[in-house]
C-alpha cells in the first residue's frame, strides 16, 4: 500500500468475469473430472472470488448439444451470475432450435452465445454448413465460443471470419506453446475476435499484446475445473500494465 502511495497509483476494484467454465458429466471420464454441477461451480466462484461466468455443459460434447442444451438451461435458473453458451449443430438435421426460434428460447433462457464441438458431434465447421447461424451471429452480435480443443481448427475459424468478418468469437488456442504468431493476424485482421485467456502464457505476453492491441481483446477465462479460477486472475493483478487495463481485461 505503501509503495502505490509514494508511486500515485491508484487500485482499482476488479470484478473478475470469467469466460471459460464448464462442468458436468463426461461419459468417456467422468470419474475424473472433478465438478458436475452448478452448484459446486457456484461455490468455487464464490471462494475464489469470480463475480459472473459464462458456463457450458461437457455433455453439449459427449451426449450431444440437445442433451446438453436442454440441461444447462434447467441449470441457469438456479443463479443469475451465469450465463449459459449453448452448443450449436448444422440446422440441416433440425435436432436444437431452428434458427427463426433460436433468439427467443436463448433470452428466456440466459443464454449469450453458442460454441462448436465439431470433434464429439461429428459435422465440418465450414461457412455453408452452418451459414444460417453465421448471418445471425453477425446481424445479432452473438459471441462464437471457439476452443480449438473441441475439434475445430484454427484454418477453420480463418475460413469462417474470412466468409463472415463481422463474426464475433472469442476465440481459445488449446495450445501449451506460445500462441501469439497463430493468434495476432486474428485480432489484426478481425474487428471481432476476442481472445481468452485459458491458453495464454507466454512470459511478458500480456504486456506485449496490451501495447500492440490494447486491453479490450482479451477476456479474463480460467478454464475452469481443468485450471485454477486463481490462476488467470493471478497473472492479470501481476501485470505490468495500467489499472484500467486489468480491470478491462478481468470483467469490464
Amino acid at each position: 500500500i505503501k509503495d502505490e502511495k509514494r508511486s500515485g497509483k491508484r487500485k482499482m476494484e476488479m470484478d473478475f468475469f470469467d469466460c471459460h467454465v464448464s462442468y458436468g458429466m463426461d461419459i468417456a471420464d467422468s470419474q475424473l473430472y472433478p465438478v458436475h454441477t452448478i452448484d459446486r461451480v457456484h461455490a468455487e466462484m464464490k471462494r475464489a472470488g469470480v463475480k459472473n461466468a459464462v458456463v457450458w455443459r461437457i455433455e453439449s460434447a459427449g451426449a450431444g448439444p440437445p442433451i446438453g442444451n436442454a440441461l444447462l438451461a434447467e441449470d441457469l435458473k438456479k443463479y443469475d451470475n451465469m450465463y449459459g453458451v449453448w452448443a450449436l449443430l448444422p440446422p440441416h438435421t433440425h435436432e436444437i432450435f431452428e434458427p427463426d426460434r433460436m433468439l427467443d428460447e436463448m433470452k428466456k433462457n440466459r443464454i449469450i452465445g453458442w460454441k462448436l464441438c465439431p470433434a464429439a458431434a461429428r459435422f465440418m465447421v465450414r461457412p455453408f454448413a452452418l451459414k444460417p447461424w453465421l448471418e445471425l451471429g453477425v446481424r445479432h452480435n452473438i459471441p462464437f465460443f471457439i476452443d480449438t480443443a473441441h475439434g475445430t481448427s484454427l484454418d477453420a475459424v480463418a475460413d469462417l471470419l474470412e466468409a463472415y468478418p463481422e463474426l464475433t468469437v472469442v476465440l481459445t488456442d488449446a495450445n501449451v506453446w506460445p500462441n501469439d504468431r497463430n493468434l495476432r493476424p486474428f485480432v489484426a485482421e478481425f474487428p471481432n475476435v476476442y481472445l481468452d485467456l485459458s491458453y495464454c502464457i507466454t512470459a511478458g505476453g500480456l504486456e506485449s499484446f496490451v501495447k500492440e492491441y490494447g486491453a479490450s481483446r482479451l477476456l479474463y477465462g480460467s478454464r475452469f475445473p481443468y485450471s485454477y479460477f486463481g490462476a488467470n486472475m493471478m497473472m492479470i493483478k501481476h501485470a505490468d500494465i495500467d489499472e484500467e487495463d486489468k480491470v478491462s481485461i478481468a470483467g469490464g
